[in-house]
């Protein structure tokens, strides 16, 4: 098929979403099948309100710059389609854009629930015969989708986790008599990220203790093995996911007294760290202190892992090739057993939608509150080389898109 191709991207944004943007726009522009290349504002929010720009109209400049730029430059958002057997007003709609535009090709850059969004998508065009093909390029620091070795910008978060927890070891050992530091990290159901702290124990300065939600975490357990670490140490720092829960599935963050949720009803997460740090402070009368990593896991570009940017951009540039003849797939990457090398496949879509891949229990050591070596096996090519970063003033230099819109 020759017609125009449409890219999106969706879900919790990381620091190398746009380079596989880069990617997919470089390959988009070399291919004598696809006349136009547009991109959804808000992904498929934006096909929907018929907001969509042409990434033709931006420079090579700015292209390059997306490499290094975090964030969704497209926009992103969470919007989960019914299904369309039971109600296809919003499949209409998108049929309709992508008809006046000739998309026969479309890209969604984006996590589970984007891979959910992709396969219903490729579904509803296939059962009224409708021309488009559809692929899913992977996104997400969580990690947690099936079917992959890993997923773009992983690496670059767990670099930087492993690089903040060891620089905040160097300064809490300062001190004759030091804190209970407890650091939390991003993660509701797989603890991917909290993992990644291990990696700072290759430079002496690891965590005492990291906890995952794969493992029930026990209260009491984790209080005698802090007194003790604390006895021999005059320190301690923990890691923890902020999605860690008892054996009865009880949120640690649940002990404090109130908690809110979000628009979909699910606990918000943030502050078990804090929960944590009462415990330590009424129950064994410790100095302490809580420290939550938030938002900079998945934006701190200044110290993406070079590794990542390139694989990210390899998803989205095979993503358009793969594309061109293929549908209702995603991007898979697979990994060499020998030498770390990366062979970039493509996985039914139905396969990956709604999975969720959580830390294996040989990764998981000392009744659940430690990592294992062969986790650094696993993740310290992820985090290898640095990129060449454009500062100006100090300051990193991002991408800024024309956007230029297309009238429907």
């Amino acid at each position: 098929m020759k017609g125009s191709i449409l890219i999106g991207q969706s879900g919790g944004p990381t620091s190398v979403i746009n380079a596989s943007l880069a990617g997919c726009i470089t390959a988009a522009i070399s291919s004598e099948k696809i006349e136009n290349v547009y991109g959804a504002i808000n992904g498929i929010y934006g096909v929907l309100n018929h907001q969509i720009i042409d990434l033709r109209k931006e420079d090579l400049e700015t292209i390059e710059l997306l490499k290094n730029t975090p964030g969704s430059i497209l926009g992103s958002v969470r919007y989960k389609l019914k299904d369309f057997k039971i109600d296809d007003t919003d499949y209409k709609k998108i049929k309709c854009v992508f008809e006046s535009l000739n998309i026969k090709y479309f890209i969604y850059i984006g996590g589970n629930d984007s891979m959910d969004t992709c396969n219903k998508i490729s579904k509803y065009f296939e059962s009224i015969n409708f021309d488009c093909n559809v692929i899913g390029v992977p996104k997400t620091v969580d990690n947690d989708l099936v079917e992959t070795d890993h997923t773009p910008g992983y690496g670059s978060s767990i670099k930087y986790i492993a690089n903040v927890i060891a620089e905040i070891y160097q300064d809490i050992s300062c001190y004759i008599k030091g804190k209970v530091t407890i650091v939390e990290i991003m993660g509701r159901d797989a603890g991917w990220l909290t993992a990644g702290a291990k990696l700072a124990s290759l430079v002496n300065n690891g965590a005492d203790l990291i906890y995952l939600p794969e493992s029930p975490f026990d209260m009491d357990e984790f209080l005698n093995k802090v007194n003790n670490i604390y006895k021999e140490k005059q320190h301690a720092l923990i890691a923890i996911s902020e999605g860690i829960k008892d054996k009865d599935g009880k949120y640690i963050l649940e002990y404090r007294p109130t908690s809110s949720t979000d628009a979909f009803g699910h606990l918000q997460l943030g502050g078990a760290a804090q929960v944590l740090s009462e415990y330590v402070s009424s129950k064994l009368n410790l100095p302490n202190r809580s420290i939550e990593l938030n938002l900079p896991q998945r934006c701190s570009s200044h110290i993406a892992s070079l590794t990542d940017i390139d694989e990210a951009f390899n998803c989205g540039y095979y993503g358009v090739q793969y594309v061109l003849s293929n549908t209702d797939k995603m991007i898979s990457m697979k990994r060499s057993a020998e030498s770390y090398k990366i062979d970039y496949q493509i996985i039914d879509l139905s396969k990956v939608a709604n999975q969720v891949k959580r830390v294996p229990e040989e990764y998981i050591t000392n009744n659940g509150s430690n990592i294992s070596d062969d986790f650094i096996k696993y993740a310290l090519p992820l985090i290898n080389n640095e990129p060449n970063i454009k500062f100006e003033n100090g300051l990193q230099k991002f991408a800024k898109l024309k956007k230029e819109y297309i009238k429907l």
